[in-house]
């Protein structure tokens, strides 16, 4: 599978360390470090930065902490398992820009988090930023606000979408319509694997006018469409034999997640599957807490146990339901269902 990019993950595992981290990128000092075909003095590595020397020192001795470098006799070079990683440089960088946004109301919220899911997003500023509102009416204000968040959501979905593609067989059907596809970068990953594959992104018309111009010189753009809804009170398009929900069921409670999957039932012709790629229940006590998933473990109330969709999905009446467990930066689980 398409794993390669988890060689980020023991860069990000840390507070102090990650900040560190986005720092000596903001700094240019891991270009620098990269630029060089030997060992660099502490003194070149730091020249010209907006750092003092003893600043500057601490930093690489936090990063040499970290395993991002090597530091001896004044001589400091990146190691080769940060080279290995930094070739996935854009979801680091990613990662630790929204970890950053993201920590200050852990730090300053966690009663509340502990409290309830309602406390927390009360207290939190970070909301602000996710604010669904404001995906309805297309304004270049709104436009801009959602491409914010949607940078991570689309980042994730570069490197979490191949890993799906490797574990289900897309090839089987002829259009497939991505419920809440946010960006159509999981439309694009699909069908850039199947050339004979068309799809349809659903998703709220702010998010789909940021989509379209992010797949706008794609070529596989012109077999994807989008369409503006609300997946809750509208309905479905029609004409696809595969309904996906790739990293989207966990943002709605229960019985709106029911709904759903009973919409997608009555929808989809016979014989045709949906597809459920997310997230579910992880134990934090055997699976370490990561500074780099702190976005994604805001929502920890929300992921469900394979069970849990395995019985939704039999009431609603799929037959032949299947799970399969992936193992990426947390577990996901992929679920599928026949009509």
């Amino acid at each position: 599978m398409s794993t390669d990019y988890l060689a980020i993950e023991p860069f990000l595992k840390d507070a102090l360390q990650g900040r560190a981290l986005q720092s000596a990128f903001d700094l240019g000092i891991i270009d620098r470090l990269a630029a060089a075909d030997a060992d660099v003095t502490v003194d070149a590595a730091l020249k010209g930065l907006d750092c003092d020397r003893p600043g500057g020192s601490f930093l690489l001795q936090v990063l040499a902490s970290a395993n991002v470098l090597r530091l001896q006799n004044e001589q400091v070079q990146l190691t080769n398992a940060f080279r290995n990683a930094l070739r996935f440089r854009d979801l680091m960088m990613t990662k630790l820009q929204f970890a950053q946004l993201v920590a200050a109301d852990y730090f300053e919220c966690l009663p509340q988090l502990l409290r309830s899911a309602e406390d927390f997003m009360g207290a939190a500023k970070l909301f602000e930023l996710f604010d669904y509102s404001r995906c309805i009416e297309i304004t270049t204000g709104n436009c801009m606000q959602a491409s914010r968040w949607m940078q991570l959501t689309t980042m994730l979905t570069r490197y979490e979408g191949p890993v799906c593609c490797d574990a289900w067989d897309f090839g089987r059907h002829r259009h497939m319509l991505d419920v809440g596809g946010n960006s159509g970068e999981f439309a694009m990953q699909v069908c850039r694997r199947e050339p004979t594959l068309t799809a349809t992104v659903l998703d709220l018309p702010v998010v789909c006018q940021v989509g379209m111009r992010h797949l706008q010189h794609q070529p596989e753009a012109n077999r994807i469409q989008f369409h503006a809804a609300d997946m809750v009170h509208d309905d479905f398009p029609v004409g696809a034999d595969l309904i996906c929900w790739k990293s989207v069921l966990h943002d709605w409670p229960d019985s709106e997640v029911q709904h759903l999957l009973q919409k997608s039932f009555d929808q989809l012709p016979v014989g045709g599957r949906i597809l459920i790629f997310e997230r579910c229940q992880w134990d934090s006590s055997t699976f370490p807490v990561s500074y780099g998933q702190l976005p994604v473990l805001l929502f920890f109330r929300s992921y469900r146990s394979p069970e849990t969709y395995d019985r939704w999905l039999t009431n609603c009446g799929f037959r032949n339901v299947t799970t399969k467990f992936v193992q990426l930066d947390v577990p996901f689980v992929l679920m599928s269902g026949e009509r």
